[in-house]
């Protein structure tokens, strides 16, 4: 009896299905990366899977972000991505920006990636002219952009330095 079931049965419906995915780019602002996203995947779904990549976990100010004929949207977490007004060309293209800025950056932003992410969004959207920044601001912040920098040159020499040793 089991044979004859077993005769009927086909090899192709015993392997297990794969679920039909789709492909993504996310953009950060120093990086790209592509993901394959199953078609039932809601926006927390690939959300939290870009977060979980980036080591992220003051989450709550980032969204991800698409482009749809001149319109910026952000992606909803409870609506499936492919639902969204996105293009259906593979692979789609999201940003993964803040979408909220804390008012005290300094005591909120405790995450060294979350404040990175932050410096670099700000910076580009100075450097853009999106936010208008005053001049002396301007200054005060390229100042701490060289000294960041070469605070890490330094800390990057030592190491090397001492790894010689």
């Amino acid at each position: 009896m089991a044979g004859a079931v077993a005769s009927r049965m086909s090899f192709s419906s015993l392997k297990r299905k794969q679920p039909k995915t789709f492909t993504v780019r996310i953009v950060t602002m120093d990086a790209e990366m592509e993901f394959n996203c199953e078609m039932k995947w809601k926006g927390k779904d690939l959300f939290d899977l870009v977060c979980r990549t980036l080591g992220l976990r003051e989450t709550w100010f980032f969204g991800l972000q698409y482009t749809i004929k001149d319109t910026v949207a952000w992606l909803k977490m409870d609506k499936k991505v492919l639902d969204h007004d996105v293009s259906k060309e593979e692979p789609v293209t999201f940003h993964f920006l803040a979408k909220f800025y804390p008012e005290n950056a300094e005591e909120e932003l405790v995450q060294e990636i979350t404040q990175h992410l932050f410096f670099l969004q700000v910076k580009k959207q100075i450097l853009d002219e999106k936010i208008y920044c005053p001049p002396e601001a301007s200054v005060l912040l390229a100042s701490y952009a060289v000294q960041a920098k070469l605070t890490l040159q330094s800390a990057k020499s030592r190491v090397a330095f001492f790894e010689e040793l």
